[in-house]
């Protein structure tokens, strides 16, 4: 097995969840991430993130040197797509319509299908900076892409053009890689980790983005999630990190997990109890009361 989880998703409304890693590496959960079994897959490739459209029949992931894989029997069997390119893809994200998703890469790669992955179009981009995430909040026509040297790009267009956001973050944070981004509710208030171990907020839709005083030094951070329609969110990173929120981001403390791996991923299910979290060293660990709580999943 692959030394290092990348990515995980959870299924709305089923106890389904799927985590991606390197070399080609794919697992699914059909008991909200107690357990784990690996899914034969027709690549070797590091593998960056995992997303489920719609009602989880159909699901993509992507990867190292163009690598686009796609499920449509709930992750039982997987099946390469073609990418036209040789550039390491870093996220994908299908927002509404499950014919039409977007993939951000390195050299500022974002590519849009509107053909369920069939073909895909390379789209102009402002940057050539690495991407690492997108997200689109409320609908497939607002979305944001943060990469290194603090670029946030936006789109108001459903992804036909991108522009940098005018942001003060790049005064403020000069040559901080953005490593995450997630709208919890809308697509005005923002959230994303930093590799200088810090989260920054905006509450207006990118315009402005603001450090959050988090009190403490903190290593690298790499994804962050917030529970279900509540202000509780959390985020993880290097040397085992887990911070947590309980009011919306302006006040965060420290987890204790008994693990010192850098923890690149975590997710939780609609009802908010239950989350996973993956790393490196073969880490997932798996919450049942709502993060107060974690314990390591049984392994493949």
């Amino acid at each position: 097995m692959a030394n290092r989880i990348n990515s995980v998703f959870t299924l709305e409304d089923t106890p389904l969840a799927y985590a991606v890693g390197d070399k080609g590496l794919i697992l699914g959960s059909r008991d909200g991430g107690s357990t784990w079994e690996r899914k034969p897959v027709p690549v070797k490739e590091n593998l960056y993130t995992v997303h489920f459209p719609g009602q989880g029949e159909i699901g993509y992931a992507c990867g190292d040197k163009g690598t686009i894989v796609k499920t449509t029997d709930q992750g039982r069997t997987w099946q390469q797509l073609g990418s036209g390119m040789d550039i390491d893809l870093r996220a994908v994200k299908f927002p509404v319509n499950p014919k039409v998703g977007f993939i951000v890469g390195d050299s500022g790669t974002i590519l849009r299908t509107v053909d369920s992955g069939q073909t895909w179009e390379k789209l102009p981009s402002p940057t050539v900076e690495k991407l690492m995430d997108l997200d689109f909040p409320a609908d497939e026509t607002t979305g944001y892409a943060v990469g290194l040297n603090s670029t946030i790009l936006k789109t108001t267009t459903g992804g036909s053009m991108w522009f940098p956001q005018s942001s003060n973050i790049q005064n403020l944070l000069p040559g901080t890689q953005i490593t995450a981004v997630h709208f919890p509710a809308d697509d005005m208030v923002g959230f994303a980790t930093t590799g200088s171990g810090l989260v920054i907020f905006t509450p207006d839709g990118g315009e402005i983005w603001h450090p959050l005083p988090l009190d403490m030094p903190l290593p690298a951070l790499y994804s962050l999630d917030f529970r279900h329609d509540t202000l509780a969110g959390f985020a993880v990173g290097a040397q085992g990190t887990l911070i947590h929120t309980n009011d919306g981001g302006t006040n965060w403390e420290r987890l204790n997990l008994g693990v010192s791996a850098d923890l690149f991923t975590i997710r939780f299910f609609a009802d908010g109890q239950i989350g996973i979290i993956g790393g490196d060293e073969k880490t997932l660990l798996q919450t049942q009361d709502g993060g107060s709580t974690w314990s390591k999943a049984e392994q493949p």
